[in-house]
């Protein structure tokens, strides 16, 4: 039978305990591919009374089903209804025959909200029973929060890239970065093994999608929508990951760069933009792109694996601040419940602003790329010929060499 309190739809009734945890990437529950869940212990709208379990799912197609949340701890179980949504938002593509990334919400009941260790699988019918489950991350809160962490999406690189990692991974970390948490599909293992505040993340790909690594990798590159829609799970697994420990997530690729232009790091760069701002209102802030493309003649006073010290070029025109800009995006307090790579997305609580746009006299980011971006085809030739010189990292220029320099010659990639 089923019970309503406090908008929660109980169901009491019997189902056996799972059989096992799995330690799989993916486990499959009716049709839904889990790959992680989390303890959300922020005030939402949708159940206020209740603490949560976030749990990342794909599913092919639209999920139009409602869907039954099985949680225990060591001795007791619960049935709850469980809210969806869609975090590939339609209005980017609303072609549906692609494997889908989902956020389904499970409120956690009173009687099971001390648990030390809490397990979850997932249903399409109530009080059905799952042999396997998940277990669910419980983070504790960390008295104070560091500033920023960056995600980077999965890494899929046959070749050797390790010297260009070394220099952005720096700069992330001269900037006052604390922590990377980088997901790879393929990549050299050793170089991840040096970085001790890196988190290396293993990825495949779920469902019937292949993961034999060449195969995997042109299967990647051919299909650039399935590609973005399988990058929200990375994106949103990193986000809860650091909901307890850090106050902002930055989601970047290994070609952009963020760069304080009046302060020294990013926590100065957040306090003086909170200090203008309600923080318990900000979802995210974003940073106006600009394009760096190979220079016709490089800036030779720096080592040949400085890349983008180098690089001293920029386009002369700024992105329209809606494209190809990045956010730092707001986990400390209730405001969002899921984000993608450019803004944050669905919010826990109405009463926060949407994206707020950073002057780009206090910050810029910087783009690294090869060649010009599909979407932006038409200016393209403007953009690569109409240039200026770019000083937005100078001031860093020194300390960023000679921390790449350190740590390639611990590499002996140098």
């Amino acid at each position: 039978t089923a019970q309503n309190s406090h908008g929660i739809h109980y169901w009491w009734c019997h189902i056996d305990r799972f059989e096992y945890v799995s330690e799989a990437q993916w486990i499959e529950n009716d049709e839904l591919y889990l790959y992680s869940a989390y303890l959300d212990t922020r005030k939402n709208s949708l159940y206020p009374w209740n603490d949560a379990i976030q749990v990342l799912t794909v599913s092919f197609g639209s999920m139009r089903r409602k869907v039954f949340c099985n949680i225990f701890n060591e001795e007791r179980y619960a049935v709850v209804e469980g809210y969806v949504r869609e975090i590939w938002q339609r209005g980017w593509d609303p072609r549906d025959q692609f494997y889908n990334a989902n956020l389904i919400t499970c409120p956690i009941p009173k009687r099971l909200k001390q648990s030390s260790k809490l397990f979850i699988s997932i249903s399409t019918m109530p009080c059905r029973t799952q042999r396997t489950a998940l277990r669910v991350y419980i983070n504790l809160p960390k008295q104070t929060k560091e500033a920023v962490t960056v995600c980077v999406k999965g890494m899929d690189f046959q070749e050797d890239v390790s010297q260009r990692l070394v220099e952005w991974l720096e700069a992330q970390y001269l900037f006052g970065v604390s922590t990377v948490t980088v997901y790879k599909y393929t990549f050299i293992e050793k170089f991840f093994i040096y970085y001790t505040t890196n988190f290396h993340i293993p990825l495949t790909l779920p469902g019937h999608s292949p993961n034999l690594p060449l195969v995997r990798s042109r299967y990647i590159a051919r299909n650039r929508q399935q590609k973005r829609r399988h990058e929200l799970i990375p994106y949103n697994d990193c986000f809860y990951r650091h909901i307890t420990t850090h106050r902002y997530t930055l989601i970047l690729d290994i070609d952009e760069l963020v760069v304080p232009l009046e302060h020294d790091t990013y926590s100065d760069l957040l306090n003086a933009i909170e200090a203008n701002t309600t923080v318990e209102r900000i979802s995210s802030l974003s940073f106006s792109n600009v394009f760096k493309f190979p220079a016709k003649t490089e800036n030779t006073s720096w080592a040949k694996h400085m890349y983008m010290l180098r690089n001293s070029l920029r386009s002369r025109k700024t992105s329209d601040r809606r494209n190809y800009g990045k956010s730092m995006t707001n986990f400390s307090t209730a405001t969002v419940a899921t984000v993608f790579n450019h803004f944050a997305l669905h919010r826990l609580t109405p009463n926060v602003t949407g994206t707020i746009y950073v002057p780009e006299r206090l910050a810029i980011k910087l783009h690294y790329k090869l060649t010009c971006p599909i979407e932006s085809r038409k200016e393209c030739t403007k953009l690569r010929e109409d240039t200026v010189a770019d000083h937005s990292i100078d001031r860093f220029a020194e300390e960023l060499e000679r921390r790449v320099n350190r740590t390639l010659y611990e590499l002996h990639l140098l």
